[in-house]
């Protein structure tokens, strides 16, 4: 028979037959006494190994993009969109930070998103240059943030991931949100997700991301417009990233609902001066909502939305 049609008959490939052709002939003249070997035994043994690797991984893996929390509230609540603090840069506005800090540690029936980059974490993986305009270094900004977080762990229902908390993930498989979330007990939103606030009778759903596509210089609401036309309508759709707060309460999709964009503490720095002169502005968008009836009050400024949560709480 030719090789050919031996592969045909036992029903192999014609390069398997040479192969085992190969190995017959060579094994005539030389014999291995010690050569290691595996068997299709062991390569199964070694993938099931992998699936159960998988399992156990997933296992220990925190990170969700959608999730529901109920907050044990009779009152009016609030929920703040908080980050882009870039803790460790030489542009913060550290004494406002601190300030903003305290008055959503101390005020009652007020709870926090993070909205990603609470350090500034300029590595050897990120764009360069920007490691000069820090004035800790990444390490000793993780310890900073940790601080910051173990000051309002009681108010913190999640924690999504910003493109400079991502570096770490990058360069070293490090997710220092996970870290966070262990030390304020909420749930990691990874790179931003799905939230449903349940309160009193009412649910309230938030979709966040610290930055999504689609962005316009022109058009501010565009990117959360987005979000709503691609991953359904929501009751708040809400991003940070360019450090330009904004609130718009308006009718979208058939309801009256909320977009925002977070502000940032980091004022200057020299890629926002080199692309336009743009300079940081300080925002904590807060949304007021009611458990009793389905209704949002929104706010661009966090001093004037704590002082009407206060009033509404008595």
């Amino acid at each position: 028979m030719t090789q050919g049609e031996l592969a045909e008959h036992l029903g192999v490939t014609r390069a398997q037959v040479c192969h085992a052709l190969r190995r017959a002939r060579k094994s005539e003249r030389i014999e291995y006494e010690d050569k290691r070997e595996y068997t299709a035994d062991d390569v199964e043994e070694y993938l099931q190994v992998m699936r159960n690797l998988q399992k156990a991984h997933q296992r220990l893996d925190n990170k969700q993009v959608k999730a529901v929390v109920r907050l044990n509230e009779t009152k009016p609540v609030a929920v703040v969109y908080w980050g882009d603090h870039h803790d460790g840069s030489m542009g913060v506005d550290y004494e406002q930070l601190d300030a903003d800090t305290e008055k959503i540690r101390d005020t009652d029936g007020l709870y926090v998103i993070g909205s990603g980059d609470y350090k500034d974490n300029y590595n050897t993986d990120s764009p360069k240059g920007g490691q000069f305009e820090q004035i800790i270094q990444p390490g000793m900004q993780d310890l900073s943030v940790a601080h910051r977080m173990e000051k309002v762990a009681e108010k913190v229902i999640a924690l999504l991931r910003g493109c400079h908390d991502d570096w770490d993930k990058r360069s070293s498989d490090k997710d220092f949100i996970e870290h966070l979330c262990q030390i304020t007990d909420s749930v990691n939103l990874w790179h931003g997700g799905e939230l449903t606030i349940k309160v009193g009778e009412q649910e309230y759903l938030w979709r966040c991301r610290h930055r999504y596509k689609y962005q316009s210089s022109l058009n501010k609401p565009n990117a959360m417009r987005r979000i709503m036309e691609i991953q359904g309508p929501c009751d708040v759709a809400a991003e940070a990233h360019l450090h330009d707060p904004f609130v718009y309460d308006g009718h979208v999709m058939g309801e009256y609902r909320v977009l925002l964009r977070s502000g940032s503490y980091k004022l200057f720095d020299e890629y926002g001066q080199k692309l336009a002169g743009y300079k940081g502005k300080r925002g904590v968008p807060l949304m007021i909502m009611y458990p009793d009836r389905k209704m949002i009050l929104p706010f661009r400024d966090l001093d004037y939305g704590i002082e009407v949560l206060n009033s509404l709480r008595g």
